[in-house]
């Protein structure tokens, strides 16, 4: 299973829509996807009725307790090929208390491991928008961090969670795609994103989320972009950046041996 969190110490960035709609997009490829609402504010949660957001029974938070197994907080989804763990807002508490634990960090990547947890292509998680022991969680698991980016704020943010990324997992290759979001109907703040980044060394992936009214909609609507509208600008890229994060876990093929090339 490969595990891709989306992720910022910035909340406002449209961190649960892209999670969300990339979850969707790689059930669309024909992926077996587990999506989980990491967030105590449990948007995605609320956004496909799949919990309350505040009840401890069938979120991820049960499992983390010890009441129910990972597979027992599973939920089916409307999304083809796509699962779901629901959040509650007892996370938040959960999260000041666990560190009295030496392992907090790697609770949800045990939960994975557990031979009980079906098997999937892909993890997508929506993490907390605040550095927290939640987060580490997120980070400690994860193999492609996307971080979204819709102001300069979120970019300065980005430090105290790259910082957090290094203390988890030293001496490692991050893979991460920084991806500009909403920005395109402004293009004064755009450049300036731009200019933030490009001053602390920070490469913008090939794909821009671009303001799509369609996009801040699809809540509402099943959660789905590809359903909903199939050819807006929110449906093309985020197919777009559905293939940019595949394009990751391709498989390298290595160079045919002289004996297993065609003869001339």
């Amino acid at each position: 299973m490969r595990i891709i969190s989306v992720i910022n110490a910035k909340g406002g960035c449209g961190k649960s829509t892209i999670a969300m709609s990339l979850a969707a997009g790689l059930g669309l490829r024909g992926r077996k996807v587990l999506l989980v609402d990491m967030d105590p504010q449990a948007q995605i949660t609320l956004w496909l009725n799949a919990g309350d957001g505040l009840s401890i029974p069938g979120s991820l938070l049960s499992a983390f307790l010890g009441r129910q197994t990972l597979r027992e907080v599973i939920q089916k989804t409307a999304l083809p090929g796509v699962s779901f763990v629901a959040s509650t807002d007892a996370l938040e508490e959960f999260g000041r208390r666990v560190t009295e634990d030496s392992d907090y960090a790697t609770l949800f990547a045990r939960l994975l491991l557990d031979p009980g947890t079906p098997t999937f292509d892909f993890a997508v998680i929506d993490s907390p928008n605040q550095i927290s022991p939640i987060m580490e969680n997120a980070v400690f698991a994860t193999d492609l961090f996307v971080v979204p980016f819709e102001s300069t704020k979120s970019v300065r943010s980005y430090a105290n969670f790259f910082k957090l990324v290094l203390k988890l997992r030293p001496e490692e290759d991050h893979v991460t795609l920084h991806v500009l979001s909403n920005l395109s109907r402004q293009p004064g703040l755009r450049t300036e994103v731009l200019q933030v980044m490009n001053s602390h060394g920070i490469w913008p992936a090939r794909t821009e989320v671009r303001s799509c009214g369609w996009l801040a909609r699809v809540d509402e609507h099943g959660g789905s972009i590809f359903r909903y509208r199939p050819h807006s600008h929110g449906a093309e890229d985020m197919a777009a950046l559905t293939d940019e994060v595949l394009s990751f876990f391709q498989p390298v093929k290595k160079a045919p041996k002289a004996s297993e090339r065609p003869a001339k």
